[in-house]
């Protein structure tokens, strides 16, 4: 998944704001990272290219970068909350529960779910999160587990 800083440059202009020097080292450190990362992991990579990077920046432009949909928020194996390169504007993750690669996938028929919410809450439904966890392929090879084929089932 890749992160297009034009793009996000433009989008920032958009809503006044720029993509500041400070800004750029986070979204490099995310988009350089092999699997999610947490906020302390991006301030640890992005302050080797930006030392004067405070945490607090960090924080507000990893929210900025989700709320305009180029990050997608997932909950990593070893921290609660990580993040991800997003290469569509509505997308949920499987992420490895041993190595913590995410990959992304945008088929989802939550209708009947999300109807069912409806009728049990009495809530308006305005969007939802997904996220399943499981071995990533590699990481079964390793455990001497096949990959099973697809539509197999858990």
């Amino acid at each position: 998944m890749a992160l297009d800083a034009d793009q996000i440059t433009v989008t920032f202009a958009a809503r006044g704001l720029r993509l500041t020097r400070q800004r750029r080292a986070v979204l490099d450190a995310v988009a350089e990272a092999s699997a999610s990362v947490s906020p302390v992991q991006v301030f640890d990579a992005a302050r080797e290219h930006c030392p004067e990077l405070g945490l607090t920046t960090v924080y507000r432009t990893l929210e900025l970068l989700s709320e305009i949909g180029a990050l997608r928020r997932v909950h990593g194996p070893d921290h609660c909350e990580a993040f991800v390169p997003a290469s569509a504007a509505h997308g949920h993750t499987v992420v490895c529960s041993r190595c913590g690669q995410v990959v992304e996938f945008t088929d989802c028929d939550m209708q009947a779910v999300v109807d069912a919410a409806v009728r049990q809450t009495g809530y308006r439904i305005t969007e939802h999160f997904l996220q399943l966890s499981g071995e990533c392929p590699a990481c079964g090879e390793r455990a001497g587990r096949p990959q099973r084929p697809a539509g197999d089932g858990a």
